[in-house]
């Protein structure tokens, strides 16, 4: 790893850590959302001025008797940005695909327990940044994702899991070789996934895979990434999971990259159009594509 990328690993990553300390519960609702055909996004007014990246949690807890769908997750599945302009939106690709959905015929309630700075091993204890998901407080996004599931599985139709991406910052902050590191990301990975899927059987469990922010910055990292990836799509194999393949869709045009990432404010997390690209590729995974 050159120091240039660890440094770049750590900017972000402090950035993101000081933008959830920054923020406050009090105030802080999960946006109403109207599912459309087009990009979806939800605003809020900021519970209090001075807020540093405020963004509302997307979706809903589930309702008796209403379809659902479950994103569980770290800031990407958030929606979190640095980008001032979208300080009060939640613009994220779990959110988008409710108007997906909808469009398809398929009105389905979001619920995103996704957590800024979440990692697999924070998902079972306390995540890091939840002072920015109010009903995180005093819970781990594992208890709230399963609490849920078993509460209301007869209308859930639908898990998505997008965690890992802070485990392999993690990693690279620490100089932890790909290997020892892909090792004990899918051994969490492998339990969360099979948790999932034995409290809820003949749900539809889909696992992301990862882009990699650093691939024009340090074309070297494109490989080890891959090879998280490949394990990530041998790991949804033997699970009987579906695979939602991000990396494709961001970083399969190099040239692309900054329209998919948000380059323009030193970002790692997806622009607006990028989470769109997301949520498409999160659809086709769920229609088996």
């Amino acid at each position: 790893m050159s120091p240039r990328l660890a440094l770049a690993a750590a900017a972000l990553t402090a950035t993101v850590a000081l933008a959830a300390c920054s923020s406050t519960g009090a105030g802080r609702t999960a946006a109403h959302t109207t599912p459309s055909a087009q990009p979806t996004t939800a605003a809020v007014t900021p519970p209090a001025a001075g807020l540093l990246h405020f963004i509302p949690v997307a979706g809903h807890p589930p309702v008796a008797g209403t379809p659902w769908y479950l994103a569980i997750g770290d800031s990407i599945t958030f929606g979190f940005s640095i980008d001032p302009s979208r300080a009060g939106v939640n613009s994220s690709w779990a959110l988008q695909l409710q108007g997906l959905l909808a469009a398809s015929g398929r009105p389905w309630q979001l619920y995103d327990t996704a957590c800024v700075s979440e990692r697999t091993d924070t998902y079972v204890t306390r995540c890091p940044g939840r002072a920015q998901t109010p009903f995180l407080a005093d819970q781990s996004q594992h208890d709230a994702a399963l609490s849920a599931v078993r509460a209301h599985r007869a209308d859930l139709r639908a898990i998505f899991v997008d965690l890992g991406s802070n485990d392999l910052l993690q990693a690279l902050r620490r100089n932890i070789g790909v290997v020892t590191a892909t090792q004990g990301l899918h051994d969490r990975l492998a339990r969360i996934v099979g948790e999932l899927r034995a409290a809820a059987p003949g749900v539809p469990v889909i696992l992301c895979n990862y882009y990699d922010p650093f691939a024009n910055l340090e074309p070297a990292t494109r490989a080890e990434v891959a090879s998280v990836n490949a394990m990530v799509a041998d790991l949804a194999r033997a699970e009987g999971a579906r695979l939602a393949d991000f990396a494709t869709a961001v970083e399969g045009d190099p040239k692309q990259l900054c329209t998919w990432v948000d380059c323009a404010h030193g970002d790692i997390h997806p622009t607006i159009a990028g989470q769109a690209r997301l949520a498409h590729v999160a659809l086709a995974a769920l229609d088996g594509g």
